[in-house]
């Protein structure tokens, strides 16, 4: 009896150690960085930046796979499944982790369930947009114009924070627009660029070029406040729609049942990469701000915002699909 209770005792503490040795070892092989949306993204650019910096810090290649489609569900639901030991990681968005749960009666994986979070990377504001030609300078220009043409006008949407800004949009608005949906951003810039959509509200990285050449107009921002990047567009709550606020997020994720030492180690190296000066530079230009969080808070941010998110798209009268 006693030869037994030091075998178990031995065993329990063999069990114990596994993570610990795991961890110690981490990463002994490439990692891979899996993007719910297509190359030329702003989660894409977000994903290379970063798995860029934190290869170097941990000796170990970052490769980025983009898998992009269902409003990143593919990606998400991959992952999902993926062996929880650190090498497949997702990085996950409003759209993957708070917003399809409330867009799909049928999701292949349980944001709250088959994820444990490692780090937000940023707050994402948006920008409404729309093509040169279309005859309005401003929103009330664009409202009065969707109410003068009710159904005729359209908009683009590559992931589920556009539908949602857009959604919005037309609620708070009273106008009627068709919902043009894309498997990512990139595409639906190239069908606005060529005018085949008259409208979206969408990343500033992806559209700022445009706007500076003349190819679009900006004419508002989603956040409460102006963005640095566009100083001189303003937001839709100045612009006759005081309660409309938005702003999207990215972050990290890995397999449940990771271990915690794992978790923590990556959230050390990336956190460390997002507060660097470089990071700053390059959020920035891209129109975002790093949001860096531990483990727990930002798992916690994420359950608030998947509520916020249904109550966002209910109002909306956004319909599950």
């Amino acid at each position: 009896m006693k030869i037994a209770s030091l075998l178990l005792a031995a065993g329990l503490a063999l069990c114990a150690a596994a993570p610990a040795a795991a961890a110690a070892d981490y990463p002994a092989r490439p990692i891979r960085l899996v993007v719910p949306f297509p190359a030329g993204s702003t989660t894409d650019a977000m994903a290379r930046f970063l798995g860029e910096r934190v290869a170097k810090t941990l000796g170990q290649s970052v490769i980025v796979e983009n898998k992009a489609g269902a409003q990143g569900s593919i990606a998400a639901s991959e992952v999902s499944r993926a062996a929880p030991d650190g090498y497949t990681l997702l990085v996950g968005t409003n759209s993957t982790q708070s917003a399809n749960v409330h867009l799909f009666h049928k999701l292949s994986y349980d944001p709250g369930r088959d994820f444990a979070a490692i780090t937000q990377f940023t707050m994402n504001p948006l920008v409404l947009v729309v093509r040169p030609d279309l005859p309005v300078q401003d929103v009330q220009q664009l409202i009065a114009y969707a109410k003068a043409n009710p159904g005729k006008l359209n908009y683009g949407t590559g992931n589920s924070g556009s539908l949602a800004a857009a959604q919005m949009l037309k609620s708070m608005a009273g106008i009627q627009a068709m919902d043009v949906p894309y498997a990512g951003t990139p595409q639906a810039i190239t069908d606005l660029l060529a005018g085949r959509l008259d409208f979206m509200i969408t990343d500033i990285s992806v559209t700022r070029p445009y706007i500076e050449a003349g190819k679009l107009r900006a004419l508002a921002v989603t956040p409460r406040e102006r963005v640095a990047s566009l100083p001189d567009t303003p937001t839709l709550a100045q612009s006759g729609l005081p309660d409309y606020e938005f702003v999207a997020w990215g972050g990290l994720f890995a397999p449940a049942a990771t271990p915690a030492p794992v978790i923590d180690r990556l959230n050390q190296v990336f956190v460390q990469a997002l507060q660097s000066d470089e990071a700053s530079a390059f959020f920035a230009k891209q129109g975002q701000e790093a949001a860096p969080r531990t483990p727990q808070a930002f798992d916690d941010y994420v359950a608030a915002q998947t509520v916020l998110w249904g109550e966002l798209l209910a109002a909306a009268g956004q319909k599950k699909q």
